[in-house]
């Protein structure tokens, strides 16, 4: 697994690749984390994952509560069919704000901005 992390303009963009599981859910919660403090504003791109499992669903639900506490919008994109299906399974895509592809997901973040 691996996190590539970038900012664009609206928002700081974690892409994750491979498997989103226990070995990797540490590392991507600390990045996370630090975007948090630092970004009103974040994306999570799937797009390059192929796996997440519960520990990393685990991590994305801590973010979505602490982004909401900070007053920060987390928002997910790319998610792959495979990984769609673990999602809803569990109930998370009644609570993720996600979109098609991280280019949708800028477009939505940027709405607003001066």
């Amino acid at each position: 697994m691996d996190i590539n992390m970038k900012k664009s303009r609206s928002a700081a963009i974690f892409e994750i690749s491979g498997r989103f599981d226990v070995k990797s859910s540490e590392m991507v919660q600390e990045a996370i984390i630090q975007a948090i403090s630092e970004n009103g504003r974040f994306i999570v791109d799937f797009a390059n994952c192929d796996y997440v499992s519960s520990s990393g669903l685990r991590v994305l639900l801590m973010t979505m509560r602490r982004s909401a506490m900070a007053n920060c919008r987390m928002v997910v994109s790319g998610i792959k069919p495979e990984v769609w299906e673990i999602i809803v399974m569990t109930g998370f895509d009644k609570a993720l704000e996600t979109y098609p592809s991280q280019d949708e997901a800028l477009k939505a973040l940027s709405e607003g901005l001066s």
